[in-house]
């Protein structure tokens, strides 16, 4: 059992969940992820993704090093982006980026740090972001010391954007899957907690009019689950449905 706001991150550190390959480039990630707004553990999870924490990596579209970034004619070239510093600087630019665009979907978003904003239909582009966001989540539940196998969910939501109404919920016993609130339905959609800090903050970037936006995280146990899920309508097919199978914060 935990309480909820025990142990709230700092947002300079990473999770004890990363291996070693990942951690080395702690002093990197902390400082860039805090220039960008960005959680630590969740640009882990993205370098974990693309290059399991090996800087030489070349992938088989050009994409290049930790985060795996392309070297387009505005950014340094693919010799520059081999070097971890250069590289996680561009990487976490671009991450930001498309999650502004997105305004703040960030399971869209990742998908279209995959695969560009034309491809998020595809099922590649959205395992990819299934599975930064599983690990993501596992790395937030072993710093709150809860198992990273279960017994759990992680809730996602918006706050500064009222016209975001998406709530996205996952955990190693559920699916990614997506609610959105509609004014014509009956149906209740999940729910964050009521008047509790969350766990995290996966990103602050700049909203409406002036507005500061967050990706808000929160963990709830599985036996307080009903909570906040009750009988819900997605708004979206759930990862599992769509593969066939399952798969640091202040107040404002």
């Amino acid at each position: 059992m935990f309480a909820q706001g025990e142990r709230l991150s700092d947002g300079s550190g990473l999770s004890p969940y990363w291996e070693p390959e990942v951690t080395r480039w702690e002093h990197i990630i902390a400082r860039y992820a805090g220039m960008r707004g960005l959680d630590p553990d969740f640009v882990a999870s993205v370098i974990w993704k693309e290059s399991k924490g090996h800087s030489t990596v070349l992938g088989p579209t050009g994409a290049v090093g930790l985060m795996c970034v392309k070297p387009f004619a505005w950014r340094p070239s693919a010799e520059e982006l081999v070097k971890p510093w250069t590289n996680v600087e561009a990487g976490t630019r671009t991450l930001a980026q498309v999650i502004r665009d997105g305004q703040g979907d960030v399971y869209y978003a990742l998908a279209a740090y995959n695969g560009g904003w034309e491809q998020i239909h595809l099922r590649v582009t959205r395992r990819y972001a299934a599975d930064v966001l599983d690990n993501y989540v596992r790395a937030l539940a072993v710093e709150h010391g809860l198992s990273p196998d279960g017994g759990w969910m992680a809730v996602l939501s918006v706050n500064g954007l009222p016209h975001h109404r998406t709530v996205t919920v996952l955990g190693p016993d559920r699916p990614v899957s997506r609610y959105t609130e509609k004014p014509w339905s009956q149906v209740p959609v999940p729910s964050v907690p009521k008047g509790q800090l969350p766990h995290a903050t996966l990103i602050r970037f700049d909203g409406d009019h002036g507005r500061v936006a967050r990706v808000n995280v929160w963990l709830i146990e599985e036996d307080r689950a009903s909570e906040f899920i009750s009988k819900p309508t997605p708004s979206h097919v759930s990862y599992s449905q769509l593969l066939g199978q399952s798969t640091r914060s202040l107040p404002d």
